[in-house]
């Protein structure tokens, strides 16, 4: 599985806030691969993606993309702050 993560938004659509990651999961450690499974399989991100989020006003906006190999890709639009904080942090790692 691929992953592919993007983001804008923030204060003022800041660009500085602006990134974009990728990262092919089949090709880490198994640590971290079973973390990126169970942060970022699809019936989390389903699930994450119908929290509210309260006032998203000056938040960033993550479009998650899941590509699995020989089938349809999945993508998911979170909120700053429909995302919990281990996942952020996964984020950063990446």
């Amino acid at each position: 599985m691929i992953i592919e993560i993007d983001a804008d938004g923030g204060f003022g659509g800041i660009a500085a806030a602006a990134l974009h990651k990728r990262i092919d999961v089949d090709a880490q450690t198994e640590p971290m691969r079973q973390k990126l499974n169970d942060a970022f399989g699809t019936r989390e991100l389903q699930r994450l993606s119908t929290r509210d989020c309260g006032d998203c006003a000056d938040r960033l906006t993550y479009r998650i993309t899941l590509s699995f190999e020989g089938r349809r890709s999945r993508s998911f639009t979170l909120r700053e702050d429909q995302i919990p904080p281990e996942m952020l942090d996964l984020i950063d790692r990446m």
